[in-house]
């Protein structure tokens, strides 16, 4: 399958799913706004905000953070926008071609996303690109056992939400650590939940 069919079967499928919280995971959320080390200045990107749920929470978090989303889905940008989050601004995108000025972005957030990225390396050289000089990025996603795993990523092309490929750790950060970014924490926060912080060097 093309790349370009992952972003399309991605784009149909979340502006179907839009108002069905679909990919919200609670769990998520809460460990990453326990664990979060972010000031006043600090500038964030969630990158495939989805619904913005997520950039709501870290807006109620500090009202003083400068906050982007950006997400393929249409219907799911209606929904983030009529939350009238303040100091936030919305683009419809694909992560492989960020629309934001060299080193503007301090903290990427991912949540349940980079999954459906097909092209990963040139989406992670438009996060180095967009991060500033001490940039991090964190990416919570989906783990599963390693033969479940091999076994999902074989029937992934097929699937119709655009899945493209689920990671382990050791691949996530073999496909960062190419890109210039070195892991500095992973957790296992549930059964099928992990989160990852990359730093750009």
């Amino acid at each position: 399958m093309k790349n370009n069919d992952f972003n399309k079967r991605s784009r149909i499928f979340f502006n179907r799913v839009a108002a069905k919280n679909y990919g919200n995971a609670e769990k998520l959320d809460r460990y990453i706004l326990k664990n979060i080390n972010i000031d006043d200045k600090t500038t964030i990107l969630d990158l495939g905000c989805g619904d913005g749920r997520f950039l709501k929470e870290l807006r109620e978090l500090n009202p003083d953070n400068i906050l982007y989303g950006l997400d393929i889905s249409e219907k799911m940008l209606e929904i983030a926008g009529s939350k009238k989050i303040e100091r936030c601004e919305f683009s419809l995108g694909e992560s492989s071609s960020l629309p934001y000025k060299d080193d503007s972005i301090d903290l990427i957030v991912c949540l349940n996303s980079f999954h459906h990225y097909p092209n990963p390396d040139l989406t992670l050289k438009e996060i180095k690109r967009v991060l500033s000089s001490e940039g991090r990025i964190i990416i919570g996603d989906i783990f599963t056992l390693p033969i479940i795993r091999e076994i999902i990523n074989l029937y992934l092309p097929y699937s119709r939400s655009g899945d493209y490929k689920m990671y382990s750790k050791r691949s996530l950060d073999k496909v960062f650590c190419v890109e210039g970014f070195k892991n500095q924490n992973f957790d296992i926060i549930s059964p099928w939940l992990f989160v990852s912080e990359y730093k750009k060097i």
